[in-house]
């Protein structure tokens, strides 16, 4: 079995902002810098009322990094009133084979403000806000209350979705005042089967289930994709 490289080159072959080279035929991987603006990706919330989402506090966009003025990420900030809120970032990836099985490795990088081993209502703020990494053949949006795909709830993987971390970071302070940046990084065991469209596209999204009642502040650096066909 061949290994896939995270890479860095850039190539404007599939996506108009991203990095995307070709690794080795059909193998493809996407390198997402938010220094350099969205990218294609847009945010999006589900697992609340939107009828009353005010209360929630969400809140999205490509911000300035705390304690670094030269950077830039793409911040998720909600308030998880609901027990269960779902804050994700989502993007359509074009220029597959159509109608084929890939396994997907991802790596994201992040600033939390979520410290280790630390106290919050119905969950600690780090290690009860669970990272997944998911795909679909339609676009990942709230329908109603829930997402219109299946993510799973909180720890649990679902069928278009599976955990791969939590927002927990070495260096956050308990008590927010403090981000730290942080990586999760899929290996080549965890790679996750997700299937591209007749006319080879399919979307991906990244986010986070939460089981803490309370604020959860994300800037997200960077997002990382390798593909490789079944």
């Amino acid at each position: 079995m061949k290994r896939l490289a995270f890479v860095a080159g850039c190539s404007w072959l599939f996506l108009s902002g991203c990095d995307v080279e070709l690794i080795s035929g059909k193998d493809k991987a996407y390198n997402f810098n938010f220094n350099s603006g969205a990218q294609g990706w847009s945010a999006g919330f589900s697992d609340y009322p939107a009828d009353n989402a005010v209360i929630y506090q969400l809140e999205s966009g490509i911000r300035t990094l705390p304690g670094e003025a030269s950077t830039k990420g793409f911040y998720l900030s909600g308030m998880n009133r609901s027990d269960d809120l779902f804050m994700f970032l989502k993007n359509q990836f074009s220029g597959l084979e159509p109608s084929t099985k890939y396994y997907a490795r991802v790596r994201l990088t992040f600033l939390s403000n979520a410290g280790v081993n630390c106290v919050g209502v119905g969950g600690a703020p780090g290690e009860s806000v669970y990272l997944k990494f998911g795909y679909g053949d339609k676009e990942p949006k709230q329908e109603g209350y829930y997402l219109n795909l299946d993510k799973g709830q909180q720890s649990q993987s679902g069928s278009h979705a599976k955990v791969i971390g939590d927002v927990a970071a070495q260096g956050a302070a308990c008590d927010g005042s403090v981000f730290a940046e942080k990586t999760v990084q899929t290996t080549t065991s965890q790679r996750i089967p997700l299937y591209s469209d007749g006319q080879g596209r399919v979307w991906v999204f990244v986010g986070t289930d939460s089981g803490y009642e309370g604020l959860t502040s994300l800037y997200y650096k960077s997002i990382e994709v390798a593909l490789e066909p079944f």
